[in-house]
């Protein structure tokens, strides 16, 4: 039975994570553009043709499309995506006449193109911004239901000979209080700090005989494998060990939750920005980003994790894994956010700049200069993510990191 499980599991997650990740973002869309009146034409999960639809009383189709790997909402006036197929014949908004000789679906609503610019800067960017209030939601709920792991004390338990750390003054008994800048509470906060500073130096705060030390330490960029999850990482050491005492799930009421899941939210946007930082300075490769073969890999990963437990009953298996799913699709909501705030044409981010000139100058963008943009951005959107899933590709052979 384990088998079965693990079998389906293997492309059931990936498919769950990007239609719950896509389906959140449109709805970010669908539902400011409804709030301004707005016509919405279709409403569909995956590229290509429906494998099913239906159509709701505002005229609305609701697709779920073949190709599972994104999603759109189509407004009424706006330009079709390369991506998009549809049927217009018979549709008309509540300000227009049928066509002769057709049935007429009647949709509710205003087309897009009677918004003023700020008002479709606002739909634009209501997909980012659905994305992050779920990644709030989800770590919200995590730390009201179960708590948040809270250490009384992070410990160097050793300190290489030659290391980083070493040079730096670091000192066996050492009790790390901050990294970054940031306080810590477990110490995976310390190490993830130091993991994403390769080749920049990072203060770390610690208590020696009881009293504050500062120490400043450039960690080294190291090849090595997850040793949960076995898959190959660059990332930055030290060269220290450490250990937690008294570690303890500290429960949160309502107000602590969505304090917790706006910090944990925060936290991964600056993680995310830092590596976009680096990757633009040069001090990080490409090959820091994943695609969605990285992403299947991932919840490949993560499914065998949990489902391969030996003498765990089945039912908790899955009961884990769903966590572990949903806070993995909190991240990766967070990571879809920010990328279409990019200002590339064809993302959220390109059509806000494009509503921000129009506000500026008082002209609307030709349409001419939009398809354009939009041709240049998925060439560009297109030749990237081909870029990223060849590399994703490579880290599947042996010797592949």
């Amino acid at each position: 039975m384990d088998g079965i499980f693990s079998l389906v599991g293997s492309a059931l997650p990936f498919i769950l994570l990007i239609s719950v990740v896509i389906t959140v973002h449109e709805l970010g869309h669908y539902w400011v553009g409804r709030g301004f009146g707005a016509a919405v034409e279709s409403f569909a999960i995956g590229f290509g043709r429906p494998i099913f639809e239906v159509r709701d009383k505002r005229g609305t189709r609701w697709r779920l499309n073949w190709l599972p790997l994104g999603g759109f909402v189509k407004f009424v006036g706006e330009m079709q995506a390369p991506t998009d197929t549809r049927d217009t014949e018979g549709q008309t908004t509540s300000d227009t006449a049928p066509k002769p000789d057709s049935q007429p679906v009647k949709l509710v609503g205003k087309p897009y193109t009677e918004l003023g610019p700020m008002k479709r800067l606002a739909v634009s960017l209501g997909g980012p911004f659905s994305n992050f209030v779920f990644a709030i939601a989800v770590f919200a709920f995590l730390g009201f239901a179960f708590g948040v792991p809270q250490a009384k004390e992070i410990i160097v338990a050793d300190v290489l000979p030659n290391s980083v750390a070493s040079a730096a003054g670091f000192q066996k008994g050492d009790i790390v209080l901050e990294a970054g800048g940031r306080k810590v509470s477990m110490a995976g906060d310390v190490n993830r700090m130091t993991e994403l500073s390769a080749g920049e130096a990072v203060l770390y705060r610690v208590l020696r005989d009881g009293s504050p030390v500062t120490l400043t330490a450039t960690p080294v960029e190291t090849e090595e494998t997850n040793p949960v999850l076995q898959m190959k990482q660059k990332v930055g050491r030290i060269g220290i060990h450490l250990t937690q005492r008294d570690t303890e799930m500290r429960s949160l009421n309502p107000v602590e939750a969505v304090g917790y899941g706006f910090s944990q939210t925060g936290d991964a946007l600056s993680a995310t920005v830092n590596v976009l930082r680096r990757l633009v300075t040069g001090k990080e490769g490409i090959d820091k980003l994943s695609g969605p073969v990285g992403i299947f890999t991932l919840a490949d990963k993560v499914t065998d994790l949990h489902l391969k437990q030996k003498d765990v009953d089945i039912w908790e298996k899955l009961s884990q894994l769903s966590l572990s799913l949903l806070q993995l699709a909190a991240l990766l909501s967070i990571g879809v956010g920010f990328f279409n705030l990019l200002p590339i044409p064809i993302l959220d981010g390109g059509a806000a700049v494009m509503c921000l000139a129009e506000a500026a100058t008082g002209k609307e963008i030709p349409e001419k200069v939009q398809r354009v943009g939009l041709t240049i951005g998925l060439a560009c959107l297109v030749s990237f993510a081909l870029l990223i899933t060849w590399q994703d590709i490579t880290r599947l052979w042996p010797g592949g990191s």
